[in-house]
């Protein structure tokens, strides 16, 4: 592809986001170049997409919060970090980044390329974070704002929705020493089943009361399974305040 073909094809694409008057193509073609073409092509590193992703990913971080903190007004501090990590972790963003094509766009090296570098989680998050960053550097903040809004709602929703599946077992610690200082207690109840094919059965206690039970072919999974839950259990019982 020509530089003329690319940069029409780029146009086309930013206007199908709703982004048709950004009109700096270098910026964006500097937000496409990761180190690896730049090393490659022997050009100096700051021509690489590096200082943008470093802005998109302030943009990005700094939205997410916003909204995060406006429509959650009763969760805490812990809980909002916990919805933003899982939000702008790089398999949500480098799944979005191949949903809108962004990757056909990512400048890599031949031996980068070689290896599947525009399919790698990490390049494509890193990529479209220094989109991010050109998009806000040529756009009003505003319209930034609204697609990141209205391309994640849907993550946010299914990610507040299931929140206590991203680390049940912290989420209760955090619950029980919050109210009391203390910790929930695991004991272990049975474990069955061959050596490399067990069940096990664990309780967890909070100031010796029993508060579920859990099951997982581990400690550890039978432990987060009975987390999760004791925190089904107090919520049902209309306890568990966030």
């Amino acid at each position: 592809m020509s530089i003329s073909d690319r940069e029409r094809a780029y146009c086309q694409f930013l206007d199908t986001l709703g982004f048709g008057n950004s009109e700096d193509f270098s910026l964006f073609e500097k937000a496409m170049r990761h180190t690896s073409y730049v090393h490659e092509a022997d050009i100096p590193l700051e021509c690489s997409y590096e200082r943008l992703e470093f802005l998109g990913d302030a943009v990005l971080k700094l939205i997410i919060s916003k909204y995060l903190y406006l429509k959650f007004p009763d969760y805490k501090e812990g809980v909002l970090s916990k919805l933003r990590g899982e939000i702008v972790a790089d398999k949500t963003l480098a799944d979005f980044a191949t949903k809108i094509g962004l990757n056909s766009f990512i400048q890599l090296s031949n031996n980068e390329r070689k290896s599947g570098g525009e399919h790698k989680q990490s390049i494509l998050a890193c990529a479209f974070e220094a989109f991010l960053g050109a998009i806000y550097l040529t756009c009003n903040y505003n319209r930034v704002e609204d697609f990141i809004i209205g391309n994640f709602s849907s993550d946010i929703i299914m990610i507040e929705e299931n929140i206590e599946k991203i680390n049940p077992k912290q989420q209760l610690q955090e619950y029980t020493q919050e109210q009391s200082h203390t910790l929930p207690e695991y004991i272990l109840l049975s474990k069955t089943g061959s050596e490399h094919n067990s069940t096990f059965e664990i309780a967890v206690y909070y100031n010796s009361k029993l508060l579920a039970k859990g099951y997982g072919t581990s400690k550890k999974s039978a432990q987060q399974d009975a987390a999760k839950n004791a925190i089904e259990y107090l919520k049902s019982e209309g306890i568990w305040k966030q």
